[in-house]
């Protein structure tokens, strides 16, 4: 039976959307999976993890290495790799000249295993179906790195992006990719426009749920290996870190929309769907999607192709669904102002610089920054028109605190003679801009 559906956009806009259980029978190609992998798989693996957390790399070093399989591009897609912090970062690029957006994916493996390599076909065939740009990050891997290090490394990678010039940023991942996605997400919340969550860890601990129970063992990821990733990457009491474990979060202000395509038979449904039910109490647009009989781990490993097409094809509509809001309309909750700002004219060649720097600025690297121009008057030359556009609240209450800004604002106190705010829809009540600089005395 396929449930997968078109999702009207309003649906996707004002909530969740939960699809009904099937039996939760496995599907042909789920069976067929399992009964091709050895029988001491899962054990080999949790033994390996064990044995690392005792100081023996060797088991785990020898699986790491097994996995490391490259898979080339499709046609027309071009690779690209650099370093960001000392990690690798590889980029697929569906044209020469990168876009204004960019999908940051981050593979799975309990944070113990894995790398870019194992991410190398899903991320050249979404680059391929969505046309924008995907990078995939070598973080570093537990227990040799704990927790914050592989979410520092993906900080340290939207970082990069922002100084690329992409104005777009998604997160995704799957697995322990997917937490590190959230967990990005919820720290960098105001230049994250969206992220896609496959069957991801969201609370690095046994929950003792139904889905832990039913699914623990033999059905392609066991609890007693989750159980020893999350001891690898987060051990005690750094399981109860919001940045490790988004489903304790209790503050999601500005999270970006999020689609979760969850494994039926797999020991992380329950928390998944916990997960997105929280974010929907909170207020943030989600998509949550259940594929029928699949396994953890349908979006990596091979031989469950009709699930790995089906991820991809939710990954790329949604990003779709959300590049053509992002590009072709305002929307309700975005911010034009416009302001007149009266400069000294001792100081008018000095501003137009300090304006002209900050709004190109704003304009290359934060995300939600749609627009940012300023004219002058003919007649009146020190008095200059500036129009900024941004997507919404969130983005606007960024720009004001980048550092760009902050230049801006400081070296411009002895230029301003006046400023006056002529029109914002939807008008902020407090007007901030105007309000901030009165408190400082710039207006005369």
């Amino acid at each position: 039976m396929n449930l997968i559906r078109t999702i009207p956009l309003s649906l996707f806009m004002t909530g969740i959307w939960l699809l009904p259980l099937a039996a939760q029978e496995l599907s042909a190609e789920s069976s067929a999976f399992l009964a091709a992998r050895p029988a001491d798989a899962q054990m080999r693996m949790t033994l390996a993890v064990r044995r690392a957390l005792d100081g023996d790399l060797n088991s785990l070093n020898q699986i790491r290495a097994s996995m490391l399989q490259d898979v080339e591009p499709p046609a027309g897609i071009l690779v690209e790799n650099a370093v960001v912090a000392k990690r690798k970062i590889r980029f697929y690029s569906p044209a020469a000249k990168t876009g204004g957006a960019v999908v940051l994916y981050l593979h799975g493996g309990g944070w113990s295993v894995g790398g870019l390599e194992g991410s190398s076909r899903f991320c050249g065939d979404l680059a391929k179906m969505s046309g924008l740009d995907v990078a995939t990050l070598d973080y570093r891997l537990a227990p040799e790195h704990r927790a914050p290090a592989a979410l520092e490394d993906v900080l340290a990678a939207i970082r990069m992006l922002r100084e690329r010039g992409y104005r777009r940023i998604y997160l995704a991942g799957d697995s322990a990719g997917g937490n590190l996605a959230a967990c990005a997400a919820w720290k960098e919340r105001s230049v994250v426009t969206g992220t896609i969550l496959f069957y991801p860890v969201v609370l690095a601990k046994n929950d003792n749920s139904e889905s832990w129970r039913k699914f623990g063992s033999g059905f392609g990821l066991d609890g007693m290996l989750m159980e020893a990733f999350n001891e690898s990457y987060a051990p005690g009491t750094l399981a109860n870190d919001p940045a490790v474990s988004p489903l304790l979060a209790k503050e999601f202000a500005h999270y970006p929309d999020t689609l979760i395509i969850a494994a039926e038979c797999d020991v992380l449904l329950d928390q998944g769907k916990a997960f997105a039910e929280l974010l929907v109490r909170k207020g943030i647009p989600v998509i949550h999607r259940t594929l029928p009989g699949t396994l953890h781990a349908f979006m990596t490993y091979p031989g469950m192709e009709n699930a790995y097409r089906k991820g991809v094809h939710l990954a790329t509509e949604f990003l779709k669904r959300k590049e053509a809001r992002m590009k072709n309309s305002l929307a309700s909750e975005s911010i034009v102002r416009i302001s007149r700002i009266e400069v000294d004219p001792a100081y008018l060649s000095e501003y137009l610089a300090l304006v002209t720097e900050c709004g190109r600025e704003s304009m290359a690297k934060e995300p939600g920054v749609f627009l940012m121009y300023s004219m002058q008057e003919k007649a009146h030359p020190e008095r200059i028109t500036i129009l900024e556009i941004y997507a919404d609240h969130a983005a606007y209450e960024h720009h004001i605190q980048t550092a760009h800004f902050q230049k801006y604002k400081q070296e411009t106190r002895k230029m301003v003679k006046k400023l006056d705010l002529l029109d914002q829809n939807p008008l902020l009540p407090e007007m901030r801009m105007k309000q901030v600089l009165e408190k400082e005395n710039c207006l005369q």
